[in-house]
């Protein structure tokens, strides 16, 4: 016969085991709540700390050590716009254009003069140069006779020297005097709306002697026209700041300073010229979705906002994918906020001519996301296409660690009717856009650094989380059982000798025989 689970009917012998068993359950029973407590709470708490200690600029960390001196490759892959109708053109016909490239340049970058300042920011100057990539330009070339190079290839492009000249003097009221002096210079060095020029003088930058001429009347005009800077000698010797994120990891990277500037000299109104953003290879950690992530683009001189769109696996690792808000490359029309960058053009378009002194306006290539009429008022470029043309970023959210990057942007020239200027005077009185380059920038983690990146981080949090989870299991087990041996013990020691659990051993002779007990007499 069975009866109820009762303590009272316990033999009193048998209560002291049965009360460290029950003990015992309830110490793992508690310890497991303790170990899952830590594991989802407390355990992610203490390990974004960790994180937020290895990520700041300091000496020793893996994000210091690539902010000195990037291992990846960082590549620029330039393409030019050949215009194949030039004389049409001047009589404000429709340019047809023709890609050559593309060409790919390595990026390199150093960090000099480095200075932590009241431990919290970091003062530097900085070294970037390029180099051609023979190999990696022409490897696509199938045995083709003509090979890539961008010091030989010459191509026919908007002489970008003249037009900056020209609009500069239209607006600005300037003395007839010097219109007079710019025919000189125009006819001694045969200056006229295009140009032949290689690959490797529009990119990196040539010496213009129509504009040394000029810079006896405009002391302040640069003869240097060029896209990219290469081993700029401002980068080296001006100083840049950035703050480490010791103190607050949240303004990790971010500029307070750039060549020497605190804020930008470019732009009309305060929010315009603010300096703020990372360079890109990193942002704060422990990323929210629903927050802009900003960059700062020395190559458009100012500060840029991205948006999340996407959550893509790179290289193995989760990452939030980034991309640039239409609202930036509004004009100011239909977003007022961008009338400190004088966005006045069409939309789409950041127009840079306050800062390189030339009607240079930037958009993506084939004018993707621009007003339409832009495309079809040039002949030669492709569909613009958001999948294969747009610039997105892809972020590791827990460090805020950049994996991949790929900026896209193409450089157009703004040509209009210049009617002090003989061979201008025929162009169109509304504008015209034409671009003359497009550059692509890839860079992010290689396999290498990839590797490193999950054995700092990721490997030592998964095995730790593992571990505890194990733990967990185990306590759980380990209470469960010495629940089982306290209900056995408890159902076998009972005073009037009835069991809650047979006896494995004994045998039921008669409706009077008596069940013995598993742990001996009592």
């Amino acid at each position: 016969m069975t009866s109820s689970y009762s303590w009272n009917n316990l033999d009193d012998a048998a209560k002291p085991r049965a009360k460290r068993l029950l003990c015992l359950q309830a110490t793992f029973l508690v310890l497991s709540l303790l170990v899952l407590i830590f594991t989802i709470v407390i355990f992610p708490i203490v390990f974004l700390d960790l994180v937020n200690q290895q990520v700041a600029l300091t000496n020793g960390t893996l994000s210091f050590e690539q902010w000195l001196a990037p291992t990846p490759a960082i590549f620029k892959i330039v393409t030019v716009y050949n215009i194949t109708n030039p004389a049409e053109v001047e009589v404000g016909g429709k340019p047809k254009v023709e890609a050559l490239g593309p060409y790919y340049f390595r990026e390199y970058r150093e960090r000099v003069r480095v200075e932590e300042v009241y431990d919290q920011e970091l003062w530097f100057g900085e070294k970037k140069w390029y180099e051609f990539d023979y190999n990696k330009t022409n490897e696509g070339n199938n045995g083709s006779s003509k090979l890539l190079d961008p010091v030989k290839d010459i191509f026919t492009t908007i002489n970008l020297a003249y037009v900056g000249v020209a609009f500069n003097l239209t607006y600005s009221g300037t003395p007839a005097e010097i219109f007079g002096a710019v025919a000189a210079a125009m006819k001694e060095h045969e200056v006229s709306l295009f140009m032949n020029r290689s690959v490797n003088d529009v990119v990196f930058g040539y010496k213009d002697k129509f504009l040394t001429d000029l810079k006896i009347f405009m002391p302040t005009l640069s003869d240097t026209v060029q896209i990219v800077y290469n081993m700029s000698e401002k980068d080296i010797h001006t100083t840049s700041k950035i703050l480490n994120g010791r103190k607050n990891v949240s303004d990790l990277g971010q500029y307070t300073q750039w060549q020497g500037y605190t804020k930008l000299p470019y732009w009309s109104t305060p929010d315009a010229a603010v300096i703020n953003g990372t360079e890109g290879l990193f942002f704060a950690p422990n990323l929210d979705k629903t927050k802009p992530i900003t960059t700062f683009v020395d190559d458009l001189f100012r500060a840029n906002p991205m948006v999340y769109v996407d959550e893509e696996v790179v290289m193995g690792m989760n990452t939030y994918k980034y991309e640039i808000p239409q609202y930036v490359m509004m004009n100011a029309t239909n977003n007022p906020l961008n009338k400190g960058f004088y966005a006045y053009g069409p939309d789409g378009m950041m127009n840079l001519t306050a800062a390189v002194m030339a009607p240079v306006f930037v958009s993506k290539p084939s004018f993707l996301d621009s007003e339409p009429w832009l495309q079809e008022e040039v002949e030669g470029l492709p569909p613009a296409n958001k999948t294969t043309m747009d610039t997105n970023l892809w972020v590791e959210p827990i460090t805020g660690a950049l994996v991949k990057a790929k900026k896209q942007l193409q450089a157009n020239v703004m040509i209009e009717n210049y009617p002090k200027f003989p061979d201008l005077k025929n162009l169109r009185s509304t504008p015209r856009y034409i671009p003359m380059s497009k550059i692509i920038e890839t860079g992010g983690m290689d396999d290498e650094l990839v590797g490193t990146f999950k054995s700092k981080v990721f490997k030592p949090r998964d095995a730790f989380t593992i571990g505890l989870w194990v733990v967990f299991a185990v306590f759980i087990l380990v209470g469960v059982a010495m629940g089982v041996l306290h209900y056995r013990h408890v159902s076998r020691n009972q005073k009037d000798g009835s069991l809650l659990i047979p006896d494995e051993g004994s045998k039921v002779s008669g409706a009077g025989s008596k069940a013995s007990n598993v742990y001996g007499s009592t």
